[in-house]
């Protein structure tokens, strides 16, 4: 009965690093073992170092207040297009609109900030 409960507990805790294991064993076998050669490891990492960026920051907003804030994405999202459209359609030096855009998503940050601080709405927005 108590190596049930073991293994019924070890399966709920381990359930996403089994499944990343499973998921990384198919990919690795139906694309003859180039799922983890250096140079794809390598790219999968730079393609994704954005969605780290996010982590790091939503993973502070966890240790700091217990929140989960999930208009995170959506931010990105703008301040995205709000640069690609300044670089493109209005031709503005990148490293300027890179600063805008930086300034942009600090400010729309403290907006939503205020608003869960101050006025106590929920974060899960």
């Amino acid at each position: 009965m108590e190596n049930k409960m073991k293994l019924s507990e070890g399966l709920k805790k381990y359930t996403m690093v089994i499944v990343l294991a499973v998921v990384v064993i198919l990919f690795t076998v139906n694309t003859g073992g180039k799922m983890l050669l250096p140079q794809n490891v390598n790219n999968l990492i730079a393609q994704n170092a954005y969605v780290f960026i996010l982590a790091t920051g939503m993973l502070f907003c966890i240790l700091t207040g217990g929140n989960i804030d999930l208009s995170v994405g959506s931010v990105v999202c703008f301040v995205g297009a709000v640069g690609g459209s300044m670089m493109i359609t209005m031709g503005i030096n990148p490293y300027l609109t890179l600063l805008a855009m930086l300034i942009i998503g600090m400010l729309v940050g403290a907006w939503q900030g205020f608003w869960i601080a101050y006025v106590r709405i929920p974060p899960l927005s």
